[in-house]
């Protein structure tokens, strides 16, 4: 087995975050249902949406907030709204920065999800899952 050519490599290794980051941005309404709110994530199969209300972002909403935050406050997921559990400020990144970035803020924030933005608009959202596959992609090793 052999590593991947040298300069190949230093190229991956400056993606920016634009390159990996998903524009599909995914919402729920702040005063959406949780039940509600997972159905979104189902349906659309991520583990974030972001908040909306009053034409505006107001947090952000991940599988885990649901799982870990939910249960242990014993939310009623037919009842309690989304603003009760949604993270906020939304931690974001610029479109521009580099993967490695995105990777150190999210292990700095214990978080798996950043907003991407661009002149400061939100244009997009980057997980823990794309950084995986994007390092699993570049340090394949190859026969």
């Amino acid at each position: 087995m052999t590593m991947p050519d040298t300069d190949d490599l230093e190229e991956k290794l400056l993606s920016e975050v634009g390159d990996l980051m998903s524009r599909e941005i995914r919402t729920v309404a702040a005063d959406a249902t949780l039940r509600e709110a997972s159905g979104l994530m189902g349906k659309y199969n991520v583990g974030s949406l972001l908040v909306v209300g009053g034409g505006q972002y107001l947090g952000i909403l991940t599988d885990t907030d649901l799982a870990r935050k939910g249960l242990a406050q014993g939310v009623n997921p037919e009842k309690d709204r989304v603003q009760s559990l949604m993270s906020s400020p939304i931690i974001t990144i610029d479109i521009h920065r580099l993967v490695e970035e995105a990777r150190a803020l999210m292990k700095g924030k214990g978080i798996r999800h950043l907003a991407v933005t661009e002149e400061g608009k939100i244009v997009g959202i980057i997980s823990l899952g794309d950084l995986i596959r994007y390092y699993a992609a570049t340090f394949k090793m190859t026969e």
